[in-house]
């Protein structure tokens, strides 16, 4: 079987290659300021535009928003943005609130906001986990009450990535107090600089700000609810795939892994046989990662269910990150440790040590993620 991609499929891997090309590294040194300046992880507003520019942006929705690309072909423009050194995640996470209004949205919906997304001019986030419902989203308690033409929210979130940055939230609320569970819950567009809406930082071990946002009778326009109400978790699953779906730091990992074996070319006779077998496990884990992260996307694009699959690429990619920066970070040497170092490589891998803790924990445990694939993959049982 052929894995190689053919020239069509390389078309926006390769745009992407001659988008890199124009970056000299004073420009990659800017870009790294502004992500640690913005405070959030792995985004640019700067290149974002640029993307925009290329017409980088929803490569695979429909004319005229987008160019109805195969996700395939996305996924490696993707691949190659970030083994280029570039932030992934920015886009990642934009795709994923114009892809719910594309699936849940209304016309009018998609009319304003795609346009935006598009041209790299607005940043999208998710309101979803809450201080006592994480890992169990489903016991969410914030609330909007329909008055005449809006909603009143009132409730906390926390764990939200970019609110301090971004335009949108798509907040899940309760908008019926007597169900439970997945019913009775609606998806609502929010503008975190509306009255009512308080963002307050909660800092990471990566270095950048997750934040806490509290809502305080905030006037919710009846337009701005996603879908149907109380159907809100038929919208919001679809956004849930798509992040399991995501590289939990497998493609970073293998950016690393390149480098690193870069700066070991010529000196295997320095590493010992068990360094030696280490990496050579390390690169064949890190290829059967990037097959299954394909899969996922081909499976996405057939129209078949990734529910299963989605998670099981999220936690092998999670969990391979920590093993192998944790590796690596032992192979080069204390020197690794300290940030102020003037070497790129242990910089970087300094951050990934950081940031890896936190990948098999941020867009659902491990523990939740075999849970799902068990149930949804495997058609195990729920345990009692």
């Amino acid at each position: 079987m052929n894995f190689l991609p053919n020239q069509e499929d390389n078309l926006y891997r390769d745009k992407m290659r001659a988008l890199a090309d124009q970056y000299d590294w004073g420009e990659m040194l800017a870009m790294r300021e502004e992500i640690e300046s913005l405070e959030v992880e792995r985004f640019s507003f700067a290149f974002q535009r640029r993307l925009a520019e290329e017409g980088l942006i929803g490569l695979t929705w429909p004319k005229p928003h987008g160019k109805e690309a195969r996700v395939d072909q996305q996924l490696l423009m993707v691949e190659e943005l970030e083994c280029q050194g570039f932030p992934g995640y920015g886009l990642t996470s934009i795709l994923r609130g114009g892809g719910m209004l594309l699936r849940s949205g209304s016309d009018a919906q998609r009319a304003t906001h795609l346009p935006k997304i598009v041209a790299g001019e607005a940043v999208y986030c998710q309101g979803l986990s809450e201080p006592n419902a994480g890992s169990d989203l489903l016991a969410l308690k914030t609330k909007a009450v329909r008055e005449g033409n809006h909603y009143i929210v009132n409730g906390s979130k926390i764990w939200t990535s970019t609110a301090h940055q971004t335009d949108w939230i798509s907040l899940l609320v309760r908008t019926d107090p007597n169900s439970a569970r997945h019913r009775g819950l609606s998806v609502l567009l929010v503008d975190p600089k509306w009255p009512g809406v308080a963002v307050t930082p909660v800092w990471v071990m990566g270095g950048w700000r997750v934040n806490q946002v509290f809502y305080d009778n905030v006037k919710v326009p009846v337009e701005n609810l996603v879908g149907e109400q109380d159907e809100g978790w038929a919208v919001i699953t679809g956004n849930l795939d798509e992040e399991r779906a995501m590289s939990f730091g497998g493609t970073e990992t293998r950016h690393l892994c390149a480098r690193l074996i870069h700066r070991l070319s010529g000196m295997a006779d320095q590493l010992s046989e068990a360094d030696l077998e280490r990496l050579g496990h390390f690169v064949m884990e890190l290829e059967a990662d990037r097959l299954l992260y394909l899969r996922v996307g081909m499976q996405a694009q057939r129209g078949e269910d990734t529910s299963g699959t989605g998670p099981m690429s999220k936690v092998y990619g999670s969990e391979l990150a920590q093993e192998f920066v944790e590796w690596a970070v032992d192979l080069m040497g204390q020197e690794v440790l300290f940030s102020e170092s003037a070497d790129i490589l242990a910089q970087d891998l300094e951050l990934q040590l950081r940031v890896a803790t936190v990948l098999t924990v941020i867009g659902g445990t491990s523990e939740v993620q075999r849970n799902i694939v068990a149930t949804r993959h495997l058609g195990l049982p729920r345990s009692n």
